[in-house]
């Protein structure tokens, strides 16, 4: 079971690494609430979630996520990290709160969003840096909203999703090119792909046919293991993802 399976890769801040943690580590990665967000996507994906889950990501990610709705890649109120984060936790977390139907983290995004007019700069708030201007991925911000508001049945969820329809589009674009003629072994763009799709495919028509090609060439590249053979390349031999990853 990836429950057992998955506690040698837990660091100390009680987030998921890609390789084996050593005992007594705090921060073993630094995508750390993006691995945890795949430990819980595949817990929602293989169907062994439970209602328990919910709440325990709640709080791992919760506790990395400032009022404000600033992402780090620690718990915030650890040892300052002067890096500013980039856009693969935002991606992972974004996912697992798609699955999870945790509404209230990406919500929390779509605040520091408008509160620091996109640049969610997390070493310095407020300061506007070319780095911290994350929302220059119109695909990441239809993601947040994908998110946030992904109700079939509230009007007010359909209205905000139809206003946002270019981020959408756009959305839809990028992940029908995205890894055309990417070579097997570069895995960073197909698993943030993967993280996009499972958040924006559920809410939008567009990206689910634009995600129909993408799946057509991963399969095409991996064959029939799909992301367990992307998850093979990236983590570390007998890591739990290789093995237990779900398409």
């Amino acid at each position: 079971m990836i429950r057992d399976e998955i506690l040698p890769y837990v660091d100390g801040n009680n987030l998921v690494a890609p390789a084996l943690v050593t005992p007594g580590t705090q921060r073993a990665c630094d995508n750390g609430p993006m691995y945890t967000s795949e430990y819980f996507d595949i817990l929602a994906k293989s169907g062994q979630l439970i209602e328990a889950d919910k709440k325990d990501f709640a709080d791992r990610i919760g506790a990395c996520v400032s009022q404000d709705g600033l992402l780090y890649r620690e718990p915030v109120g650890s040892i300052p990290d002067p890096y500013q984060t980039g856009p693969d936790d935002f991606y992972g977390v974004l996912s697992a709160c798609k699955l999870l139907r945790n509404t209230e983290l990406p919500r929390r995004f779509l605040k520091a969003v408008f509160k620091y007019k996109g640049f969610l700069n997390n070493s310095q708030p407020g300061v506007k840096t070319w780095d911290s201007f994350l929302i220059r991925q119109f695909q990441m911000l239809a993601a947040m909203i994908a998110a946030a508001f992904p109700s079939w049945k509230n009007p007010l969820h359909i209205l905000i999703r139809l206003l946002a329809f270019p981020l959408f589009f756009w959305a839809a674009l990028v992940i029908f090119v995205s890894c055309i003629n990417v070579p097997a072994n570069d895995t960073d763009p197909r698993r943030l792909s993967w993280h996009l799709i499972q958040t924006v495919v559920p809410v939008s028509i567009m990206c689910k046919f634009a995600s129909l090609f993408w799946y057509h060439r991963l399969y095409g590249t991996y064959g029939a293991s799909g992301m367990r053979g992307v998850a093979k390349i990236y983590y570390q031999l007998g890591h739990p993802f290789q093995k237990y990853w779900i398409d």
